[in-house]
């Protein structure tokens, strides 16, 4: 493996716990809120996948309010106010407990940090803000600059033009499989962090490691 200077982390299911918002509402929810969970993200992903074929580019914030319409809907929850609460959850979701301590390793060891996500700079400054992590962050890198979502490559370009680092140096970590595939794809080594005991896409490009959760950094740097 070449000289990892590097380390580039999505945001969304990676650092920040997406099922935080409708869990911590789970009461106003009631039975479904797991369903609303899991529904919301998958329109949420799908919904930018279908928005880059189209080249019909809105920021993520929109793709996030139309897809808990979309599964409020589709679960016939009608609560205009549990939807602007659920929202409003979202810009503040929880970090798994371990990336606090995580990225402090990291920093400790001379390595730069950055995120590369499709959330737009507010989602991603506010979540960052909330897991007090922003000061082990170097670089918050949205889609917002190319108005393209992952898994295009130009995203990935990003990085090298704000970072100033050469694709063969960069760790990229992700626990989207199918974005862990894009970024292997086009260079970057990758981490699959399989928090859910997923399987791999059947897709180009492969992790170089797999883990479970980021409390294995240490493990993966001195590789």
């Amino acid at each position: 493996m070449n000289k990892i200077t590097t380390c580039v982390f999505d945001a969304y299911g990676t650092l920040f716990d997406v099922n935080a918002a409708c869990r911590e509402l789970s009461k106003e929810v009631g039975e479904k809120w797991n369903e609303l969970s899991n529904l919301w993200r998958l329109r949420q992903v799908e919904y930018t996948w279908l928005r880059n074929s189209m080249k019909e580019y809105i920021d993520f914030w929109k793709i996030t309010s139309d897809a808990l319409d979309y599964a409020m809907e589709t679960l016939n929850i009608k609560n205009s106010k549990l939807r602007d609460e659920l929202l409003s959850l979202y810009l503040k979701l929880e970090a798994y407990p371990e990336i606090k301590s995580a990225l402090e390793n990291i920093k400790n060891k001379g390595l730069k940090t950055a995120i590369l996500s499709n959330g737009n700079n507010k989602m991603l400054e506010s979540a960052v803000i909330n897991a007090n992590i922003k000061t082990l962050i170097d670089e918050i890198i949205s889609v917002d600059e190319c108005k393209v979502y992952k898994p295009a490559s130009i995203v990935y370009d990003l990085v090298e033009k704000k970072m100033r680092v050469n694709k063969q140096n960069v760790l990229f970590f992700s626990s989207n499989a199918w974005d862990m595939h894009a970024a292997s794809t086009y260079g970057f080594k990758t981490i699959w962090v399989n928090r859910f005991n997923s399987t791999l896409e059947k897709l180009p490009g492969k992790p170089d490691q797999i883990i479970n959760t980021l409390e294995q950094i240490e493990k993966i740097l001195k590789n």
